[in-house]
């Protein structure tokens, strides 16, 4: 986390601590207190400098979370940085990439 952004995320903690209460009262057990904080930067306000964003707004934008939206980013996230072939070894990746075989009518290799 850049300086700033830890300086501000120290600031607001109780106000992600009370975000979160809530999230899990609402059912929301997987997110946690970073998980907010992430989607808030890269989500809502990506496109400002977290420095000179005032206090006020922070909050309010942490307050008025869903947890369906923060839900459905996190879902994004491992969709987008999963790998497909973690479990496949590299013999199996490389047979199951190598050309096919090419049989005649008579089942024999060309």
């Amino acid at each position: 986390m850049m300086p700033e952004h830890d300086r501000l995320f120290k600031h607001v903690l109780p106000v992600l601590q009370s975000k979160l209460e809530e999230l899990k009262l609402n059912g929301y057990e997987g997110i946690s207190i970073e998980d907010i904080w992430n989607y808030c930067l890269q989500k809502k306000w990506r496109k400002k400098k977290v420095n000179e964003i005032r206090l006020h707004e922070v909050v309010s934008t942490i307050f008025s979370l869903r947890g369906s939206e923060i839900v459905n980013h996190l879902q994004i996230q491992q969709f987008q940085s999963a790998n497909w072939f973690s479990e496949v070894n590299q013999e199996e990746l490389n047979e199951l990439l190598k050309p096919a075989k090419h049989y005649n009518s008579d089942m024999e290799m060309k």
